[in-house]
């Protein structure tokens, strides 16, 4: 049994290393299509109506997991974009939580939700609590 354990712990280590390694997709072009205001507001306005959670940052990653979790629960039922989906996630932050958002936005343009989700991961889940 013992042997099993170091060779379990021998792969999730390389696992580990391996996904540090690994560099974020490469983003999309941006859209050519100009993006209307009035559409982006109907949106979120109609988004806010199912009551998403709110997140606002520290160090609790249950709290983050919770909120992630809820997030993707609404994406079942309400129709957008991958790039929407983070428009109106990042939306429902607050205070500590914000301010990461905003200096993570500035270095990231648009970007999908899987990629939001590898860095939300990255911020919110410590290795230690992965391991």
């Amino acid at each position: 049994m013992g042997r099993m354990e170091q060779m379990l712990a021998a792969l999730t280590e390389a696992w580990t290393q391996q996904q540090r390694q690994q560099p974020l997709p490469p983003l999309p072009p941006p859209a050519r299509a100009k993006v209307d205001n009035a559409d982006i507001i109907n949106l979120t306005q109609k988004f806010m109506k199912m009551k998403p959670p709110t997140l606002y940052g520290g160090i609790e990653p249950l709290k983050a997991e919770t909120w992630l979790l809820e997030m993707e629960k609404l994406y079942d039922v309400f129709p957008c974009t991958e790039t929407q989906k983070v428009l109106l996630a990042t939306y429902t932050l607050k205070d500590e939580a914000r301010r990461w958002w905003l200096l993570i936005r500035n270095g990231n343009g648009n970007i999908t939700w899987a990629q939001f989700n590898v860095i939300f991961y990255d911020k919110y889940f410590s290795q230690c609590f992965r391991d």
